[in-house]
């Protein structure tokens, strides 16, 4: 019996080697070029509070017990 959830990543590992012409050395040259030009992007963004789109959640408190 064949799992397909196997037979899918076969297939889809097949195909990213011959995108590359199943040569190691090309795949993990972009992967050194890819990396590096994704981070060099991620210098340019916004930092602090005002980047961030999601606002931060709420922690729970529990109400102030009152005392009467």
């Amino acid at each position: 019996m064949k799992d397909p959830i196997v037979q899918e990543t076969r297939d889809a590992r097949a195909a990213v080697a011959a995108d590359f012409d199943f040569d190691l050395h090309k795949f993990f040259a972009w992967a050194k070029t890819h990396t590096a030009a994704e981070r060099k992007a991620k210098q340019w963004l916004p930092t602090g509070p005002q980047a961030d789109p999601v606002p931060p959640r709420k922690s729970r408190v529990r109400p102030a017990r009152s005392s009467g």
